[in-house]
């Protein structure tokens, strides 16, 4: 089908029809594990929330597919536009409207990146919590499309623990605000925490009220402590996680992620027979709780323990988890997978993912957020490749399958997208599938946003 784009008339935004152009947005770069990618027929870069007003309105008159694109960092392909559709660029939607510290909010407008609102808003001695690792390059409308999570969320919750409210644009045009500036509203049907995860598929969310929180008081207590296993560590995690020490991070790897890292940053991670290395950080740290880490670390079998308060080597350790995946990626076309099981069961899911062999030359890696029981297992396979191996295939169907058996997700993080859309109906049930597909019905009855994902 034609589109007779005459009929689109934008008030500010741009119309670009060149296929080079469109070939960028049909895939999402880092998803690693499709090949190919789709080919919409037109990109809309928007200037105004009129903009958007008038492209979900055509779409919803020519019955024509509509992806929401930000910063276009989904690891499942959830921002890249469908064959024939349109996708809608939001990157210009990047005012910081207002930062109010008497209110500890800030209101932004969807397409401002994560790293640029906190930069601003530790200018007046405040953070914004969510720090998913695209943190420098992805936007907040992508971060609430996802529910991000990311380092900090053991601590301050995932993205929208620090959504307030919401400006979004339904798929017949309308413009709809929900929540505020409160911290407590009770008024009608929680619609904001609706729209937070739920990937573009019941409007576009183009502009968000959040909350910012005042940095902590004192310098923060960092550290790294090594393992024989990552069953040890996740053992030693559990211990940590019940002392009530509440540590703001706590990021685990495995043996391959660690010699990755030690390759890329030069370092000696994996000494002394070092196969699992737990990065932990107190935010806030009072009188006695380092060597209450200390002694919990070392009761449950830590080799080493290196802990310190100094800013500058805390910046160098967080960086050695902020390049986890640069090091992975460094093997090959990384597949990147997002798990997470209750957090007593992390011990288990840590051998299991560790425990899988592959046929095909590849190589696999385990890392990501232990401390609320997220793990990120990642292979890397030949950048020559034109399809993933069966065997990788098999490795992720097992693990989301073990991870379920477990009173587990398959995504904790990441979304569904493309990648996970044919696993809803065993982590749902059929029947909550169905009454999501009502809910979808009723704010979008045309099925035009982002159809085909995430229910």
């Amino acid at each position: 089908m034609t589109l007779d784009l005459s009929k689109l008339q934008l008030p500010t935004g741009e119309v670009v029809t060149d296929e080079k152009v469109l070939e960028g947005y049909g895939q999402n770069k880092f998803t690693q594990e499709i090949i190919t990618g789709s080919k919409p027929a037109v990109l809309v870069n928007v200037k105004s929330i009129a903009d958007v007003q008038e492209v979900v309105r055509f779409a919803n008159r020519e019955n024509i597919a509509v992806t929401v694109f930000g910063g276009g960092t989904s690891i499942v392909n959830g921002s890249a536009g469908e064959n024939g559709g349109i996708v809608l660029n939001l990157t210009d939607l990047n005012k910081i409207i207002e930062i109010n510290t008497a209110d500890q909010t800030a209101i932004v407008e969807a397409g401002v990146l994560n790293g640029v609102l906190d930069e601003e808003v530790r200018k007046q001695g405040y953070f914004f919590a969510p720090d998913p690792g695209s943190k420098p390059i992805s936007t907040i409308g992508g971060n609430i499309a996802t529910n991000a999570g990311g380092m900090s969320s053991l601590k301050y919750g995932t993205t929208k623990q620090s959504v307030l409210g919401l400006k979004v644009v339904l798929a017949d045009g309308t413009v709809v605000e929900t929540g505020g500036k409160c911290f407590k509203n009770n008024a009608g049907y929680d619609l904001t925490d609706l729209f937070v995860g739920s990937e573009g598929t019941l409007g576009v969310i183009v502009e968000a009220t959040l909350r910012i929180l005042p940095i902590p008081f004192g310098n923060a207590t960092t550290g790294l402590a090594t393992f024989a296993d990552m069953k040890a560590l996740s053992i030693a995690v559990e211990k940590i996680s019940a002392s009530g020490l509440n540590p703001s991070m706590l990021e685990a790897l495995n043996k391959t992620s660690i010699e990755a890292l030690d390759a890329l940053e030069g370092s000696d991670m994996g000494k002394e027979g070092a196969e699992a290395l737990l990065i932990f950080q107190l935010d806030v740290t009072p009188i006695g709780a380092i060597e209450a880490l200390k002694e919990i670390l070392e009761k449950n079998n830590a080799l080493h323990v290196s802990v310190t308060d100094d800013p500058e080597y805390a910046k160098e350790i967080v960086k050695i988890r902020q390049d986890y995946y640069k090091a992975e990626a460094a093997y090959g076309r990384l597949v990147v997978e997002d798990v997470a099981v209750p957090l007593s069961k992390l011990p288990e899911l840590a051998e299991f993912v560790d425990n899988l062999s592959f046929t095909s030359p590849v190589k696999a890696f385990l890392g990501g957020h232990a401390g609320d029981g997220n793990f990120h297992p990642n292979i890397a396979i030949s950048r020559d490749l034109d399809v993933i191996p069966e065997d990788v295939k098999s490795a992720i169907e097992k693990i989301f399958a073990f991870a379920q058996s477990l009173g587990g997700t398959i995504s904790a993080e990441h979304g569904i997208g493309d990648l996970k859309y044919g696993w809803i109906v065993s982590q749902l049930g059929q029947e909550v599938v169905d009454l999501q597909r009502k809910v979808k019905e009723a704010f979008d009855p045309n099925n035009i946003l982002n159809p085909g994902r995430k229910i």
